[in-house]
């Protein structure tokens, strides 16, 4: 079973653990580009860390993208706060962003 299958089979039997949310905190880091503590990862047990390096592993490969999107719906799920906006929605707010700047400079 692949990291990102296993960290979701946790999540759905475990619920909250220290070392399970070092998982979690990992997998977002990867995907949405964030930093990570990697000090967080020698709190690890063996199996846990291993588990971590099958995910390092399997991200840089770019194995198992249906599992990982799985997961990252999960964990976005948990984490709405992370969640970017579409695409059409950041180029709306930046026009409507320099239409402001522009406005407040022609006003000055």
């Amino acid at each position: 079973m692949n990291a990102a299958k296993r960290i979701k089979k946790m999540m759905d039997e475990s619920g909250q653990c220290r070392q399970l949310a070092v998982l979690k905190q990992l997998a977002l880091a990867l995907e949405l580009k964030l930093p990570f503590e990697l000090a967080a990862l020698a709190q690890l047990d063996a199996s846990h860390f291993q588990l971590a390096q099958q995910l390092l592993a399997d991200w840089h490969g770019q194995h198992h993208i249906d599992a990982r999107g799985r997961l990252m719906e999960r964990l976005l799920a948990e984490n709405p706060a992370l969640m970017r906006p579409a695409p059409a929605q950041a180029a709306t707010a930046q026009r409507s962003a320099r239409r402001r700047a522009t406005a407040v400079a022609q006003s000055t």
